[in-house]
C-alpha cells in the first residue's frame, strides 16, 4: 500500500497453526527503502469452539462422504505411498479444506481413546474420517476360534481413512498404506483392544473453521506456507 507521502509499505501476515488449532498471527509492515521503520504485531487466538453434532455432520457431507467414495476406487498406492501421503492426496480436490497440522491433527476431533483409560466421542465415526494412531498397541482375541493376537500401530505415528464403523463391536475398518506395504488396503482395528498409546478420529473441516479464507494463498498447496505482499499466509503445519 502507499502512504500519503507516496512511500510504498509492504504488509505480510503469517498465521501459525498449532495441533490444538490455536494459532499465532504475525503481521509485519515495512518500507523496503527504510527497514528501520518496520512494525511487527503478534496476536494469539484460542482454538475454535467445540462443534455441535449437526455441524460435524455437515462437515461429513461436505468432505467425508466424498473422500470415502474417492478412496474406494484406489487399488494401488496413493500419492507417495506413505500413510500421511494418503491423506494429503485425498484432500487435493478440496481447495477449501483445512490441511493436516503436521502429523498430529487432521480436523475436528470426533473420537479420542487413550489406552482405554479415557475415551471421548463427539459424533458417530463416519466413512471418510481420518483415524490417527500414536504408539498404539492392540491385544485381544479375534476370529471364530478366538485366537489371541497382539499388534503395534503407529510408532511413532500412523494415519488411515475410515471405511466403516461398527459401533456395537467398537471396530473401525480403515484404508491404510505405508505400514505393511505401500499398496492401499483395508485393515480392521478393535478399539476396545487398545492397551496403550492413543487412537483419535478426526473430521475434515473447512479453512473457515479456523477463521481463514476458503481460498488458499497462491503457491500454498492448499494450506502450506506462502507469503506475498498484502496477503495472508497460513501455515497448517507445526508439531
Amino acid at each position: 500500500m502507499s502512504t500519503p507521502e507516496g512511500r510504498t509499505v509492504v504488509t505480510k501476515e503469517v498465521s501459525i497453526l498449532f495441533p490444538d488449532y490455536s494459532q499465532t498471527a504475525i503481521t509485519i509492515l515495512f518500507d523496503p527503502q527504510d527497514p528501520s521503520s518496520t512494525e511487527i504485531d503478534q496476536r494469539h487466538e484460542p482454538p475454535p469452539r467445540t462443534l455441535r453434532q449437526d455441524q460435524l455432520e455437515q462437515a461429513y457431507e461436505t468432505y467425508g462422504r466424498k473422500i470415502a467414495t474417492a478412496i474406494a476406487t484406489r487399488k494401488d498406492s496413493v500419492g507417495d505411498g506413505t500413510p500421511h501421503g494418503l491423506v494429503h492426496e485425498l484432500l487435493k480436490p478440496f481447495q477449501d479444506a483445512l490441511r493436516p497440522v503436521g502429523t498430529r491433527a487432521y480436523g475436528a476431533l470426533v473420537y479420542a481413546n487413550l489406552a482405554n483409560a479415557s475415551t471421548q466421542m463427539n459424533d458417530e465415526i463416519r466413512p471418510g474420517d481420518v483415524v490417527s494412531f500414536r504408539n498404539a498397541k492392540f491385544s485381544g482375541k479375534h476370529g471364530p476360534m478366538h485366537a489371541k493376537y497382539s499388534t503395534e500401530v503407529g510408532r511413532p505415528d500412523h494415519v488411515a481413512v475410515v471405511a466403516e464403523w461398527d459401533g456395537t463391536k467398537k471396530k473401525v475398518r480403515a484404508w491404510e498404506q505405508g505400514r505393511e506395504s505401500k499398496k492401499c488396503k483395508q485393515e480392521s482395528f478393535k478399539l476396545d483392544d487398545l492397551r496403550s498409546g492413543e487412537v483419535k478420529v478426526w473430521r475434515v473441516m473447512p479453512r473457515a473453521w479456523v477463521g481463514w479464507s476458503n481460498t488458499p494463498p497462491i503457491g500454498s498447496g492448499g494450506g502450506g506456507a506462502a507469503a506475498s505482499a498484502s496477503a495472508s499466509a497460513p501455515l497448517a503445519a507445526l508439531d
